[in-house]
């Protein structure tokens, strides 16, 4: 989280979007054959799930800006909190893209773990800490909204849906909805993997 703005993953991408969609997706693709297995062998027809880690940051952008994910004036002009918020609104996107191609297959649900005190918060200014501090909980409720999504019968039926804390169902920003940027940003992904 907020890293600055001048790491970047091995690759040359963005440290926040490379790390938290590039790498995440690319994950959860060489996973689908196991959680395709999985589905198919369940004895009670249960589908498997994958479960990816937003944020509330997902709110406090317009959407994503392929120019500023790779070196360039672009990544520098987003800054280091727009980037962190375009990378979990690209989650956010990710889970939706992914239950629409294989709902038939796993339930692909997101999530706002809720904000957490933990070393996620190392690279914050102490004027940022400052600012945020206090609305941070206790580590011991960072996974509950998580493992409601992992397990809960209920949310077996919630394919593409976005989940808030403490294990509810919830509303993402609405623009992660959209069918067309779900599919550019799957498109993207697709030929990132290929030069790799």
């Amino acid at each position: 989280m907020t890293p600055p703005v001048e790491e970047m993953t091995v690759q040359k991408y963005d440290m926040q979007f490379g790390t938290n969609v590039v790498g995440h997706w690319l994950f959860t693709i060489l996973l689908l054959p196991a959680l395709f297995a999985a589905t198919d062998a369940s004895p009670t027809g249960e589908k498997a799930r994958v479960v990816t880690v937003s944020s509330s940051a997902n709110y406090l952008t317009k959407g994503l800006d392929f120019e500023a994910f790779t070196e360039g004036p672009q990544r520098t002009k987003c800054g280091k909190w727009e980037l962190y918020n375009k990378s979990k609104f690209g989650n956010v996107v990710v889970a939706r893209e992914l239950a629409r191609r294989y709902g038939d297959k796993i339930v692909s649900l997101s999530l706002n773990p809720g904000n957490i005190r933990t070393d996620l918060q190392r690279n914050m200014s102490s004027f940022e800490y400052g600012l945020f501090g206090w609305m941070l909980y206790p580590v011991a409720y960072g996974a509950l909204t998580q493992l409601y999504c992992a397990t809960a019968p209920a949310a077996a039926d919630a394919n593409g849906r976005f989940f808030i804390p403490w294990a509810r169902e919830g509303k993402a920003n609405k623009a992660t909805e959209d069918v067309h940027v779900g599919e550019k940003l799957w498109n993207w992904l697709e030929e990132q993997k290929k030069k790799h």
